[in-house]
């Protein structure tokens, strides 16, 4: 068997997938938990350990699966990582570690990079980032913290890559120079809201910040490349040490939100043909819900950059307009409160029970209850709380309920927020998709045509990220563009997911009119 290797670099876990390379189904997939680290109170991803655990698992990978003929890795884009002459990672000396993008930066970088940024409203317009996001989630302000901060740090550096790209460079032997020199200025970088290019302008237009911090020019090599281009050969020692039958060929490492893109554009149009070419909203409800609109002219609301708006991307980097909420970092949230209490946190969808809860309208989980989502979403300053507590934890399936209104109607607020065209179809993918409510909660909400997609033998294609990975490997090895591959193997079809009753509708209005107006108090509060 011949396959794709896919390397997923995640906040939360970290994962090695094998697609077989002819009909791009999972052959294999090993997860564990993120190495990360905290030195002198900074917050550091362990690249090293992480690159180990990836050596290993493909070690022992059975040998049918060993035919590799390429390595896609995927990554979180706002992280990434200082590399010195030797190619040695330079952060931490003798330690493998690249400051992690959750690391929050001293209130002086904060006030300088406002300064040189200048308004919100027209950074945001221009480069379809968020000024004030809290540390590297705009990446460009990572090169302003290391140069007030750290610049005997800065002093050793050679180059920038960011967390994908390093991956890459592991996989060349190593050679994170040479991963950055031909792939550092890759597509979906510039997309990944790091506040340096122009969004305007054609893909790899540096923005008027990145002109004014020297250190990203000095690090960044400034010519754009596409993610579906290899960038060099594994080498054959290399090769031979992980037990590969071949040297495999290694492509940049794409942007996580920009390659889950490539599963729904591949196959969308092919069972829709009357709707070619036009706009779709893809909602990829993880750990953060991420309501994208892909296609159709892009329109950024001018308030975005207060409710969490954001422009990502597509591999050939043309501006897809995202907007954030952190749906399962809250449900996680919620699940272990109720573990806590020793109650089970899921179950069947039961229709009448969600009639009387929402008929009842009388508690509310209200958004960002999970730490990790204070200051992001459509309601960056609410710091969710449960509203009516007694209600809430006396049925742990109501509970449940009550969980997925909250994620439902805050998902409506961005997808409303940046495309108010009802006509535009939803996908719908990742943990959401699989959730006996969410997506119908989705159709009644919306009155938008809902879809999921499901394999042949029924089951939800969930996971697009590593898909899109494989896709855009297989391209690479073939010499086309990710959407000129026969994706006709995994047999994908679109299933509708039906709307809730009528009368269901009626009070699932009326509580999210509660709902609202309990966020508006709390937003006055």
């Amino acid at each position: 068997m011949e396959t794709i290797i896919v390397p997923v670099d995640g906040a939360t876990n970290i994962k090695l997938e094998v697609f077989d390379f002819d009909s791009l189904t999972t052959v294999f997939s090993r997860v564990t938990e993120t190495p990360v680290t905290e030195v002198d109170g900074l917050k550091y991803n362990c690249i090293g350990k992480e690159c180990s655990w990836f050596d290993s698992v493909i070690r022992e990978l059975p040998d049918m699966y060993k035919t590799v003929n390429a390595v896609a890795p995927v990554a979180r884009g706002a992280s990434g990582g200082l590399v010195g002459s030797d190619n040695s990672f330079v952060e931490v000396p003798g330690e493998e570690l690249i400051l992690a993008y959750t690391q929050d930066y001293p209130e002086m970088v904060e006030n300088a990079f406002k300064i040189l940024a200048g308004s919100e409203q027209d950074f945001f317009l221009e480069t379809g980032s968020v000024r004030d996001f809290p540390g590297s989630l705009t990446l460009i302000k990572r090169f302003l913290f290391e140069e007030m901060v750290r610049p005997e740090v800065l002093g050793r550096a050679r180059c920038f890559g960011t967390f994908g790209i390093l991956l890459s460079g592991h996989f060349l032997g190593n050679d994170y120079i040479g991963a950055v020199i031909v792939a550092g200025n890759e597509h979906s970088y510039w997309m990944c809201h790091t506040g340096a290019r122009n969004i305007t302008e054609p893909p790899g237009t540096p923005g008027s910040l990145s002109r004014k911090i020297m250190s990203f020019s000095e690090l960044v090599p400034h010519e754009s490349y596409p993610v579906f281009k290899p960038i060099g050969k594994m080498p054959h020692e290399q090769a031979l040490s992980l037990g590969l039958n071949r040297d495999p060929l290694v492509i940049p490492g794409g942007h996580d939100t920009c390659l889950s893109h490539i599963p729904v554009l591949s196959t969308f149009y092919h069972a829709f043909k009357d709707r070619a070419g036009m706009p779709v909203i893809h909602v990829d409800a993880g750990s953060w819900t991420l309501v994208a609109q892909i296609g159709g002219k892009v329109e950024l609301p001018q308030d975005g950059y207060r409710r969490d708006i954001i422009v990502q991307g597509t591999v050939d980097g043309y501006p897809v307009v995202t907007a954030r909420y952190g749906g399962d970092n809250d449900f996680r949230h919620i699940k272990g409160l109720m573990d806590d209490r020793g109650y089970r946190f899921g179950g069947e969808c039961n229709e009448r029970l969600l009639e009387e809860t929402a008929n009842a309208a009388d508690c509310f989980v209200l958004p960002n209850i999970n730490p990790l989502n204070h200051l992001t979403g459509p309601f960056p300053q609410i710091k969710g709380k449960i509203i009516n507590e007694h209600v809430f934890f006396s049925d742990p399936q109501k509970a449940f309920i009550i969980t997925n209104l909250t994620t439902a109607i805050t998902t409506v607020c961005q997808i409303d927020a940046i495309a108010k065209n009802t006509d535009f179809p939803i996908v719908l993918t990742a943990g959401g998709s699989r959730d006996p409510y969410f997506g119908r909660l989705i159709v009644t909400l919306t009155g938008r045509n809902v879809y999921s997609l499901i394999d042949s033998d029924g089951h939800d294609v969930s996971e697009t990220t590593s898909l899109g990975a494989a896709i855009t490997g297989k391209a690479a090895y073939l010499s086309v563009h990710p959407y000129d591959v026969d994706v006709s193997g995994l047999d994908v079809k679109y299933r509708k997911l039906k709307p809730f009753s009528v009368e269901i509708k009626r009070k699932l209005n009326r509580y999210r009119e509660r709902f609202m107006e309990e966020i508006k108090k709390e937003s006055e509060a």
